[in-house]
């Protein structure tokens, strides 16, 4: 049979339009970079978890929406540490079993301690957003870990040395502090700070025997009254998250509030007011680490504006805690590096991340080369309740340049100073 070039055509545009015949190019997705991320998501150590995770999800639709990392979206793979060590070590395992191998974790310092040293075997990479303890990047130092927070000698003598400087007339301080390695460092640097404030002012002032305490007690009540008869004019409370909260909670049924000029605290921050509400002693200053309305965060670091539209999208929360910065941050740093590294090889994040220098909602940051030590820019600020919504908030922030307080990298070896 003799058939015409011009039915040929006309037959095929025909089971083409029917897609009889037709060969259709299905283009895959690429697959997504997998970030791990190991944070408390139950026990009293669940709401910080929830709001660190909040920050992490809004670094990842920032990036998400632009494209992701590599040509590729990406996704998290959440694991609950439980608060606890034994918890850090079981997610850390169970997250490198399924080929994740880079992950934001160690939210504190007794999760950091116990999975620095099983990273190499796992062939982990871990940034941590807020543990303190000096060994971390000293005499545990890990290649696998980097942490993009102040350690116990930024934080604590940071804090120390403000409020001894601006509370000159107290004379003495007493501290309560985790009954652990950190809560030591707590301890340490804090006096470090005091004495140093003190020495510049020209007037005495101590920090009397500490308090150590369990984070898993069910109530406070022996310390709460050992600090209401410590004779101390001035409080710092080391202890973070629910049990923070728990302890003024507490305290503040016998007047622990109005027994001491000023309180000190290490970092629960907003979450202490959103509790406490109009019950938040009037003299309470902590460590921030982001206040979206106030300065310089309002206008000075663009990264900050991203952070608060991306969290409101994620938790529909306008007044978000601080502390989802401190996750942010972490993250940041991760997506950084894998698009420098090209992959999410270990050995090419380690690289990419020794050294890293990138924009946060809280200033510049870097990450140092020698002992991972994250260095960039302190806050600290008055906590208090107020009239407006939501009831509460931040007030006067002060700051402190970390590069300029800092101890000199030795990894592998023990801090002295």
């Amino acid at each position: 049979m003799n058939f015409k070039r011009r039915d040929l055509l006309k037959g095929a545009a025909g089971s083409a339009a029917l897609g009889l015949g037709a060969t259709h190019i299905v283009r895959a997705q690429p697959a997504p970079i997998k970030v791990g991320v190991m944070l408390p998501m139950s026990g009293i150590g669940a709401e910080v978890g929830t709001a660190w995770l909040s920050g992490i999800k809004a670094a990842q639709l920032q990036w998400n929406e632009s494209g992701g990392v590599l040509g590729r979206q990406i996704e998290l793979v959440v694991r609950d540490d439980k608060f606890t060590s034994a918890g850090a070590v079981a997610a850390a395992r169970e997250l490198a079993g399924e080929g994740v191998t880079v992950s934001i974790g160690a939210g504190q310092s007794p999760m950091g301690l116990a999975i620095a040293p099983i990273l190499a075997e796992l062939k982990t990479v871990v940034v941590a957003p807020a543990p303190t303890a000096m060994s971390l990047t000293h005499e545990n130092f890990s290649k696998y870990f980097f942490r993009a927070s102040s350690n116990a000698l930024i934080l604590y003598g940071g804090i120390g040395n403000i409020l001894a400087t601006r509370f000159s007339d107290v004379k003495s301080w007493a501290v309560i502090a985790p009954d652990s390695e950190n809560g030591r460092d707590v301890v340490r640097y804090f006096k470090f700070g005091v004495e140093r404030a003190a020495a510049k002012t020209g007037k005495p002032t101590k920090v009397i025997e500490p308090i150590y305490a369990s984070l898993n007690k069910p109530d406070y009540k022996v310390e709460i009254n050992n600090l209401m008869n410590s004779g101390a004019e001035g409080l710092f409370i080391g202890l973070t998250a629910a049990p923070c909260v728990s302890l003024l909670q507490q305290g503040r049924a016998v007047g622990l509030d109005k027994k001491f000029q000023v309180i000190g605290e290490a970092g629960t921050e907003l979450l202490i007011a959103k509790a406490m509400q109009k019950s938040t002693p009037s003299n309470l200053w902590g460590t921030t680490f982001w206040a979206p309305e106030l300065e310089p965060f309002k206008s000075k670091y663009p990264e900050s504006a991203k952070l608060m539209e991306n969290i409101v999208k994620v938790t529909g929360d306008r007044h978000p805690a601080g502390i989802v910065q401190a996750t942010h941050r972490s993250a940041l740093a991760i997506f950084n590096a894998l698009k420098t590294a090209g992959s999410p090889d270990p050995d090419a994040l380690i690289a990419a991340l020794e050294g890293l220098q990138f924009d946060t909602a809280s200033g510049p940051y870097r990450l140092r080369k020698e002992d991972h030590q994250g260095i960039g820019t302190a806050y600290f600020a008055k906590i208090g309740a107020r009239d407006a919504a939501p009831g509460y908030g931040l007030e006067e922030v002060v700051l402190i340049n970390e590069s300029e307080i800092v101890e000199p990298p030795t990894p592998g070896k023990k801090y002295e100073g």
